[in-house]
């Protein structure tokens, strides 16, 4: 049996181990940390393209992926370029079956919407591109959005999905 750590679990006790604005700081720095503080650092570095958290790009024809300085799972997390200007960071977690995926997933959407409040509005729905679910927390007058996931990935088991943190700029595409 796997030893996956739940996407909440890893969210609540460490939820993003992200940069602050100005400098990025040392690991015993983030670890201090509250869990609503990482996040609202991870939603404040979004309108710098998470300058401070990226490092060795790897650019393709629509998409460059950086390596994260801070992981969310393991080293599951990277921060995404891609459209016209558009970025995202953005953590994994593969479950061995759809019902551990869903579980980490209503985990980290509870996680989220806690540490965002009424201020956020949650909008729930199928994905568009594979079989899951994603909940969309917006914003009014922000870009940034925070979005959970839950698709299935048809890994090397049949039946393998895969939760998703995203924040970022939103996607109409997944």
């Amino acid at each position: 049996m796997s030893k996956l750590l739940p996407l909440a679990t890893v969210a609540t006790t460490a939820f993003l181990l992200i940069a602050c604005e100005t400098q990025a700081p040392e690991a015993d720095q983030v670890a201090q940390m509250s869990q609503c503080e990482k996040v609202r650092a991870l939603i404040n570095a979004h309108p710098n393209k998470f300058e401070k958290l990226r490092t060795n790009p790897k650019p393709s024809n629509k998409i460059t992926i950086w390596d994260a300085r801070y992981h969310l799972v393991g080293k599951n997390c990277q921060v995404w370029g891609w459209g016209q200007g558009k970025t995202d960071y953005m953590c994994s977690l593969t479950a061995p079956n759809q019902q551990i995926a869903m579980d980490n997933y209503n985990r980290a959407k509870s996680a989220t919407q806690a540490c965002l409040g009424n201020d956020w509005q949650l909008q729930e729905m199928p994905r568009k591109l594979g079989e899951g679910v994603k909940a969309v927390f917006s914003h009014p007058g922000s870009e940034t959005v925070v979005a959970v996931h839950a698709v299935e990935t048809n890994g090397l088991r049949n039946d393998e999905w895969t939760a998703y943190f995203f924040v970022g700029d939103a996607s109409d595409e997944l």
